[in-house]
Order: C-alpha cells, then sequence, then structure tokens
C-alpha cells in the first residue's frame, strides 16, 4: 500500500501539457510530443470553448502527440489519455469511455456540432468521425459539460478538424500528406489535405481511405470458460489467431470554405464518409463434425442424414457474417462577429445537418437499416462587461427523425426535438477565479407507429401480442454548476468543481423491443424511466515548474436514478423460433435478455499524471512520466457493470525538437467487480514503444517520419469496458509506420 500510494502522490499531472504544430503551421516552435514538452498548455481562444478553462479536467491532445495516438477509431486513439478506455467492438468500432461512462452519456462532437451517428444507439455502431482529420481533440469531464446538454453528463469529446477555414493561409496552398502501414492485419490508412486561399477567401479540401484485414490475435477469439460461465454451454467451435469478420474499408473527404473579413467571418463545408465493417462473431457456429451440437439445433433430424447437409449446415450458415454499410453526409455551417457592440467580444453561430445511414447486412443481405436525420444548431454571445467579469449567454436546438427499418426493428421510427438555454459567467477577484453555469434544456420524443410488434418466423404472425407505444414523451432538464480556481503559489493551482446535471432518456432506453443481434441481446426499454440526475464533486490540483508538470484529479459522482440494461436472469429468446425460453440451448439461437432499469449509482475515482525531466544533455532531454487512473461505481448491493480497471504505469522518453523515442508501461489490473450477471477480466501488462524524426532540410517542406509498436507483449487483452469482450479481445502485436509531409 505505501509503495501505490507514493505512485499516486508522484503521478500527478497530464499527458496533455504539450502543444504541437498543427498543420497550418508545420515549423511552430511547439512541435514536440508531450513527453517531452516543458510548459503545460496554453490557453486558446476558440469558437466552441470558453476562452479560460478554470476547472480540473479539461484537456486537449494535438501536434506530434495527436499523429502517434492515432488509430483506426476514436476509441482506440484517445484509450490513453487519462480517465478514458476504449469501448471496442473489434477494430472497426471504437468509442471512448470517459470515467466509466459512454453512449448516451457521452457527446461526441465535430467542431462543436454532434457527430450525429448511430453509436449512441448501441455499442456495435461506430462513430462517423474518423481521427485521421483531426487536428486537436479536447476532452471535457465534470462542469465543463454543462454547455452541451444532458448527452454530456459523462463528458465531451470534441474532434476539432477546422473544416471550415478560420484564417487565409501564410502561402497560396499549404497542406499536409499522410501514408501509414499496420502490420497487424495489413491495415493501410493514406490522406491529404490542403488549405489554400488568397485575400479574403479561403478553402480546405481533404480526403483518406483506410483499409484492413482480420485483426490478429496472439490466442482464441472466443473465451470459452467465460462463455461457459456465462451461458453454460461447451460446445463452441473457436478461431485462433484471427478474430473473423474483422476487416474493414472506409473512404471520406470534405470541402471548406470561407469568408474571412476584418470583423466577421462566415463559412460552410460538406463531408461525406464510407465506412464498411464486419462484426466479430459472437459464436463461430457449431462444428460440423460435432454431431450433438447439430442435434441440439435440428433435434428433429436423423443423425445419420447430418453428413449428407454437412454444407447446409454449416457454421456460415447457421451464423452468417453480420456487417455494417455505414454512410454519413454532413454540411456545417459558421459564422462569427467580433466586437459588434461595447462589452460584446463575439457574436457565435453554428449549424450541422446531418444525413447518417447505416444497413446491416446478415450473410451479405440486408436486414435493418437505420436512419437518423438531424438539424443541429448553437448561437452564443461571449461578453465582458466589466475587466474581471466575463462570461457566455447560449441556445442551443436539435430536430431529428429517426428510424429503424427491417428484420431487427427494435426501436420504433421516432421524432424529437431538444432546445436548450445556457449561460456560463465568469469572475476573477486576484488569485480566484469562479464559475457559475445554468442550463434548462427541454426535449420531446414522439414515436410515428402506434404499436410495436415482436418478430415472427418467415411466414407466420408473433404469438405475442404487439406493444402499444406512448404518445409522445416529454422531459425537461435543468442542470447548474459552479467552480472555483485558486493560484495558490506561481507553481501551484487548486481547484473544485461541483455539479448537478440532469439526462433525460433516450430513444433506446425508452422505446426498445426486440432482438439486436450484433450485441447478442434481446432490448426491452421502460417508457416510465425519469430523468437521470448526476451530482459530481471533481477536485484538481495542477503543479507548474521548471523541471515537473504534474496534474491530479479526484471525483465523485452520485447519479440519481442510473439508467442501466439489467441482464434478466434465466430467460433467454431464441431468435430463428421468435419465442422466450428460460435456457441457452446453444450460442447460435439464443439470446439474454436486457431490460432498462434504474437505481442510484455512486461512482468514485481518479486520474494522475506526472512528468519530470531527468536530465539534460547535448543529445536530447531525458524524461519520466507517471501515470495512473481508477474509477469505481457501486448500486447499492452490486458493481455498475463494465467500468474499466485500475491502470497504472510509466513511460521514459528521450529526444530533442528533431527526434523523440519513448517506451511506455501501462499495467491493467483484473476486474473481479464487473457487474451482475457478467463476467471477470484478468489483467494485462501493456508494452508499447514510439519514435519520429523531423526532417526540416527543404523549407517549406517538413517531412515526419514514425514508427509506433504496440503490445509488444503480445500479450491476449480483454477489455473490460467491451460488450464483447468474451468474443474479441484487443489486437496482438503490431507495428506501424509512416511519414508525414506538411508544406
Amino acid at each position: 500500500m505505501k509503495s501505490f500510494a507514493l505512485l499516486i502522490w508522484l503521478a500527478v499531472g497530464t499527458s496533455n501539457s504539450l502543444q504541437a504544430a498543427e498543420i497550418d503551421s508545420p515549423n511552430s516552435a511547439s512541435d514536440v510530443p508531450a513527453a517531452f514538452e516543458t510548459e503545460l498548455e496554453m490557453v486558446e481562444v476558440t469558437a466552441d470553448a470558453p476562452a479560460q478553462r478554470i476547472t480540473p479536467s479539461f484537456s486537449t491532445i494535438k501536434g506530434d502527440e495527436l499523429k502517434l495516438q492515432q488509430a483506426d477509431n476514436l476509441g482506440q486513439t484517445l484509450q490513453n489519455q487519462m480517465g478514458v478506455s476504449n469501448a471496442s467492438f473489434g477494430p472497426g468500432v471504437g468509442l471512448p469511455v470517459i470515467r466509466g461512462l459512454t453512449g448516451s452519456r457521452v457527446r461526441i462532437m465535430q467542431d462543436g456540432i454532434g457527430s450525429h451517428d448511430a453509436s449512441f444507439l448501441s455499442p456495435d455502431h461506430a462513430s462517423a468521425i474518423d481521427p485521421l482529420f483531426a487536428e486537436q481533440i479536447e476532452i471535457a469531464r465534470g462542469a465543463d459539460t454543462i454547455r452541451y446538454g444532458g448527452n454530456a453528463i459523462g463528458g465531451t469529446v470534441n474532434v476539432k478538424e477546422n473544416r471550415i477555414p478560420e484564417r487565409v493561409p501564410d502561402r497560396l496552398l499549404q497542406g499536409a500528406l499522410e501514408q501509414r502501414f499496420d502490420t497487424n492485419a495489413d491495415g493501410t490508412h493514406a490522406g491529404f489535405k490542403l488549405h489554400l486561399g488568397r485575400d479574403r477567401i479561403a478553402f480546405k479540401i481533404g480526403g483518406f481511405h483506410r483499409n484492413r484485414n482480420d485483426t490478429e490475435i496472439p490466442g482464441e477469439a472466443i473465451n470459452a470458460d467465460a462463455v461457459r460461465e456465462q451461458y453454460g454451454l461447451n460446445d463452441i467451435l473457436n478461431a485462433r489467431g484471427t478474430i473473423p469478420n474483422t476487416d474493414s474499408e472506409s473512404v471520406g473527404g470534405f470541402i471548406g470554405a470561407s469568408w474571412l473579413g476584418d470583423n466577421a467571418m462566415a463559412g460552410m463545408s460538406v463531408g461525406h464518409l464510407n465506412n464498411r465493417y464486419g462484426i466479430p462473431k459472437s459464436s463461430h457456429g457449431v462444428d460440423p463434425n460435432n454431431l450433438d451440437g447439430l442435434e441440439l439445433i435440428l433435434p428433429e433430424i436423423d443423425p445419420a442424414l447430418l453428413e449428407q447437409f454437412a454444407d447446409i449446415l454449416s457454421p456460415e450458415a447457421l451464423n452468417p457474417d453480420i456487417r455494417i454499410d455505414m454512410r454519413q453526409t454532413r454540411y456545417d455551417f459558421k459564422g462569427e462577429w467580433y466586437t459588434p457592440l461595447p462589452g460584446i467580444e463575439k457574436l457565435a453561430f453554428r449549424y450541422g445537418l446531418v444525413d447518417y445511414i447505416h444497413t446491416e447486412l446478415e450473410g451479405q443481405l440486408p436486414f435493418t437499416t437505420f436512419n437518423n436525420q438531424v438539424g443541429e444548431g448553437r448561437f452564443e454571445i461571449e461578453h465582458k462587461l466589466f475587466e474581471s467579469w466575463s462570461g457566455t449567454l447560449g441556445a442551443q436546438w436539435q430536430d431529428r427523425n429517426f428510424s429503424a427499418l427491417g428484420v431487427e426493428t427494435f426501436v420504433p421510427p421516432t421524432n424529437g426535438d431538444t432546445l436548450g438555454l445556457f449561460t456560463v459567467q465568469k469572475l476573477a477577484a486576484g488569485q480566484w477565479q469562479f464559475e457559475l453555469g445554468l442550463r434548462t434544456e427541454r426535449s420531446r420524443i414522439d414515436p410515428t407507429a402506434s404499436h410495436l410488434a415482436f418478430p415472427a418466423p418467415p411466414g407466420q404472425t408473433s404469438i405475442y401480442p404487439p406493444v402499444a407505444l406512448p404518445d409522445a414523451l416529454q422531459f425537461r432538464a435543468d442542470s447548474v454548476s459552479l467552480a472555483a480556481s485558486w493560484q495558490v503559489s506561481t507553481e501551484a493551482t487548486l481547484s473544485l468543481s461541483l455539479s448537478r446535471a440532469k439526462r433525460s432518456p433516450d430513444i433506446q432506453e425508452l422505446l426498445a423491443l426486440g432482438p439486436h443481434l450484433s450485441t447478442r441481446s434481446f432490448e426491452v426499454g421502460n417508457v416510465r424511466l425519469s430523468n437521470e440526475t448526476a451530482n459530481m464533486a471533481d477536485l484538481g490540483l495542477d503543479w507548474h515548474s521548471e523541471r515537473l508538470a504534474a496534474k491530479i484529479n479526484a471525483y465523485a459522482n452520485r447519479t440519481e436514478n442510473y439508467i442501466y440494461q439489467k441482464r434478466q436472469p434465466e430467460a433467454f429468446y431464441n431468435y430463428h423460433e421468435a419465442q422466450f425460453y428460460p435456457a441457452c440451448v446453444n450460442l447460435v439461437e439464443c439470446l439474454p435478455i436486457y431490460a432498462y432499469s434504474q437505481r442510484d449509482a455512486l461512482f468514485l475515482g481518479y486520474e494522475a499524471e506526472a512528468q519530470t525531466t531527468l536530465a539534460d544533455t547535448r543529445f536530447g532531454q531525458l524524461k519520466l512520466t507517471l501515470f495512473s487512473d481508477f474509477v469505481r461505481g457501486r448500486f447499492a448491493d452490486d458493481d455498475v457493470p463494465r467500468l474499466p480497471p485500475l491502470r497504472l504505469g510509466a513511460e521514459i522518453g528521450f529526444g530533442d525538437r528533431q527526434w523523440n523515442a519513448a517506451l511506455r508501461y501501462t499495467r491493467g489490473q483484473a476486474q473481479n467487480r464487473p457487474g451482475n450477471d457478467e463476467t471477470a477480466t484478468p489483467g494485462y501488462h501493456l508494452l508499447s514503444a514510439s519514435a519520429d524524426f523531423h526532417w526540416r532540410g527543404l523549407e517549406p517542406l517538413d517531412l515526419w517520419l514514425f514508427a509506433k509498436a504496440n503490445n509488444l507483449l503480445n500479450q491476449e487483452i480483454r477489455s473490460s469496458v467491451s460488450l464483447l469482450r468474451n468474443f474479441a479481445p484487443e489486437p496482438g502485436r503490431s507495428v506501424v509506420l509512416g511519414f508525414r509531409a506538411t508544406f
């Protein structure tokens, strides 16, 4: 315990303390990874974030640090950030988990407007934001999220791509080209971004292509012991060395244009994304050579005939591949007016129009199509009435038309709208800074159908009567936050934030009813759900000195009426027969039943990181980083399911402004508190390394060569936050090689 306490005392800091050059300024002096920069993050003024943060839980990743961390999905890109984990569903899907919360509680945005994909609905749906275009990613937790409403109650991830230019380039044409190769699954991705303009007109154009084969793993795909514990089954045909049906391919691009005046700007962008990926098989069918297994599925067939029907009864026929074909087109608009009136620093307007569709295919046949058409707008007034008093007044609104049509219509077609009004006010008084945030939000969910029917076998009617749907459901959520920051000395700042934030139930939590094959579940909503109320306290310490950069956040979150999916014991749904049974016969056939419910929950945790310079040499600086994070979630008599375990580790780095190398070790403890009817996950040792080199011999060209190795020990890692952890472990050893040229 003493050694652990010493680590926590030392491990205070932030991995986001470093600034590195963005695409628009490739020769900036900040073009250094976070492990090798001395100063913590500088203050930035942006259109969709407050000019000054006084709460302890806001962080930024950008520049070389971001480029080294970029991966195939957003969750994997951010999984090394403090308090952030990756809810993977195979390599095609990775959603950020912030302090144990994800889904409808974490708002994922692109340049301040929501991604508006279907990731809120289910963990097998990927985010429509590709990290390759990101120039900066902002992560907010706690009181900082009041600007973005109830769906940000657990945190926000704002991917700043700057598709709408905010300045005219220094030269007629600037840009970047990037290519990388991953030895795991022979993954490749390439992209480009161009920034051009003259006088008051600027344009940005970008495009990318990503492709990978099935993910390579060190052992077997299915954790047979865990499946035996959870389902009571023994006969499983497993896969070794790869996770079948995890290949993916995506392509996308955008174009943006702006008019940039002396005290105003206006612009828009259009972007499109295609993403095709496979869902890891939760069962690879039944072995045709195992007659007992086939008799369990089709007991009426004479066992003597099973050999004759081996092809028809193959694993592929009984359990076909499930693949997702995702497409999204989005239109973004932005306008700003600077100092229009005395005391008003800026008027800012943002609007996004998103047309999202994805089709789930089973055995190459379209089974279910999800549509999400959303318009979201924001209007903000930033004021500074006195030298010590500044703030923001804003409004946010959203209209949504959602439908899921086909075989897996487990959520009815629904219209909805939301209107939120908010203000954040700041007061500076000597060494103290105070912040008050208020928000009121009204939301409406209106199913367009009157009934939701149970599925039935082909050519038959369901033996269960349809369920009547309610009229429009309306909710009101009022939130408040308070924060104070005390500059104890020139090196230390102590911060405290308190908030009481509410979140209204989402579509699937209220109205779901039906099988969802990708997540291997039969989902049951609950129209009697009420608002969640999160009572949060966040205490932070920042330490900035010449040799040490450190930060620690400790937090408590007592959530009233926490919405969660509760496993129904001794109840399964047979998908092919469309009937409920008290026991599971075969993995191909049965789906566990999960019903939405509410209970009070308490989350306690911390995030800590510290970085110090060990030595200065003529070859570069030697730096050490220590880090750790942990969250524990409890109901009155059980644990909140699928929370990340305790993580702690260290990174040693050496380099200068031209080159850097680093070795990082992470110890993830076993998650022995998996929650009701869930399975525990073992601990792991994760070793990774990186190296990069900048060549600036031909101005204005900056050529950046990089390499990073992940999971060098080739450990079998099963993420406790992944719904598919027992069927798809994390990737095995991989080496990524690449280059990036900016000009």
